[in-house]
């Protein structure tokens, strides 16, 4: 059975307690060490790498639908100058 996270030192500082277990590696980590994002604890590296994770979903699908949107607005306004000039064609 593997040692409670109060007992066993800090992964980075063999000096200090551990006061939480990071979720990704596994290292014990002093209470300066340990982050919770989400409410989950993390160790520095392994924060840095679920951040950037998150970072590069957000912005490479992010700017999909935009694009969508302008494309049918630019593909609407044409149709419509086309069938504004029909008929004030008609009219003169």
């Amino acid at each position: 059975m593997p040692a409670a996270p109060s007992r066993a030192p800090c992964a980075n500082h063999p000096d200090r307690p551990g006061r939480a277990l990071c979720m990704t590696c596994k290292k014990v980590v002093c209470q300066e060490c340990a982050t919770q994002w989400e409410g989950i604890n993390y160790c520095v590296l392994c924060l840095a790498g679920q951040r950037q994770a998150v970072r590069t979903k957000t912005t490479s699908l992010g700017y999909l639908p935009v694009l969508g949107a302008i494309a049918f607005l630019l593909w609407a306004s044409a149709r419509l100058m086309v069938w504004v000039n029909v008929v004030a064609a008609s009219f003169s």
